[in-house]
């Protein structure tokens, strides 16, 4: 019994360091109520077309819709099964990972969160 319990802790605590996966309602949603504005950006737009010649960021790529300090977006319906690494732009200037996704990595010294779609 104490076998059987033992494995039940371990097999659920395995499931925390999962990325995090496509759903049919996959939406991001990012708390910053001082934020004029964010992006959602990643490996899927190019990261709002930031070139290795300058890290200017197309300020019309993606916006959230804010309201009272609640942004929202929608990944894109169309991308194929892969990792897929993305940020949330605040303001232009600001990177910011998804709160409710916990698997990280880094994107030009920035670190970033990870989505993968079976």
């Amino acid at each position: 019994m104490d076998r059987l319990i033992a494995l039940s802790f371990l097999l659920c605590s395995c499931a925390l360091f999962v990325p995090a996966e496509r759903t049919d309602t996959d939406q991001i949603v990012f708390h910053h109520q001082a934020a004029g504005k964010v992006q959602l950006i990643g490996d899927w737009n190019n990261w709002g077309g930031i070139t290795s010649s300058t890290s200017m960021v197309d300020p019309a790529c993606d916006v959230m819709v804010n309201d009272n300090g609640i942004w929202t977006a929608s990944l894109p319906d169309d991308l194929p099964r892969g990792r897929y690494r993305y940020a949330l732009l605040v303001n232009g200037v600001q990177f910011f990972t998804d709160p409710f996704n916990p698997e990280r990595t880094m994107f030009n010294e920035h670190e970033v969160s990870v989505l993968i779609i079976n």
